[in-house]
């Protein structure tokens, strides 16, 4: 009976640590989710943001090759069209595109000066009427001046009439002419004064004729300047530039060490202009003329 009893209270004690135990493994893992969920909470703001700052710059990366190959289908196609056209008509076109630029800046000079002349002939108007209005009043008549030559009543008087004098008209007033800085520079002059920092005897004309070559593409800032650190674009001016523009034959490898060798010659250029880097390229191989 006694071993009984005390089995009983054996089991009992140990029912109660059971219970006891059951309490302690369900705080012990409350703690432990609790713990778990302030990591989430302090890491989550700093794991968004890194993710947030790697999306944006893959949205760059993705931007500026989708420019780049904008620009390089816009070269290979526009080089395509120029060898397709036989030679008289490639010179035409490119007459055409001289004209169309001259064109362009005669008339926004001339948009420019229309306003002041408009000015000058209003003012001009005006006086004119004042002028007019003026001339309107007539002049004082004066009396005839009897001249008595004797004092006999039998010789007639002679009278002397005045006449006055007409008035003259003044000259018309010019319109101003259109102050220097009014008058809009071609556009390709900014560049010919950047190629001028490495040729001072470059030709304007040849200046020229690459800005018309390169077209809307300098608008975009990308595409202004070469980016010698990137592979992809001394690519692009390898065979764009090099090969289809400038005819020259030679290995890819001979190729990109002359546009190395240009890159290294404009190193001290954060921003490389693109005219002025094409421009280097064909004085280096003596291609200056064929442009």
């Amino acid at each position: 009976m006694a071993t009984q009893t005390k089995d009983k209270k054996s089991v009992l004690r140990r029912s109660a640590l059971a219970y006891v135990g059951l309490y302690g493994l369900a705080y012990d893992r409350a703690q432990l989710r609790r713990r778990q969920a302030k990591d989430l909470t302090e890491n989550l703001f700093e794991n968004l943001s890194q993710k947030g700052e790697t999306t944006v710059k893959q949205a760059e990366v993705l931007i500026k090759q989708a420019q780049k190959g904008a620009w390089k289908g816009y070269t290979n196609t526009a080089d395509k069209v120029t060898e397709a056209l036989p030679v008289p008509v490639k010179s035409k076109v490119n007459r055409l595109e001289d004209e169309l630029s001259d064109l362009q800046a005669k008339l926004e000079r001339m948009t420019k000066a229309a306003t002041p002349k408009k000015a000058a002939k209003k003012t001009t108007a005006k006086k004119t009427t004042a002028k007019k209005t003026s001339a309107k009043k007539p002049a004082a008549k004066k009396a005839p001046i009897a001249v008595k030559t004797d004092a006999k009543p039998a010789t007639p008087i002679v009278e002397t009439v005045v006449k006055a004098e007409p008035v003259k008209a003044e000259a018309p007033v010019t319109a101003p002419k259109p102050a220097a800085s009014e008058v809009k520079t071609p556009r390709h002059v900014p560049y010919f004064l950047d190629v001028k920092r490495y040729d001072p005897l470059a030709n304007e004309d040849i200046v020229r004729k690459i800005v018309n070559h390169c077209g809307i593409a300098l608008r975009s800032e990308d595409a202004r300047y070469v980016a010698c650190s990137d592979e992809s674009e001394r690519v692009t001016v390898r065979d764009s530039w090099l090969k289809r523009k400038l005819n020259l034959v030679g290995t890819d490898a001979e190729l990109d060490k002359k546009v190395l060798e240009v890159c290294d010659l404009m190193q001290r250029d954060q921003k490389k202009n693109r005219v002025t880097f094409y421009y280097l390229l064909a004085k280096k191989d003596r291609k200056l003329d064929i442009l």
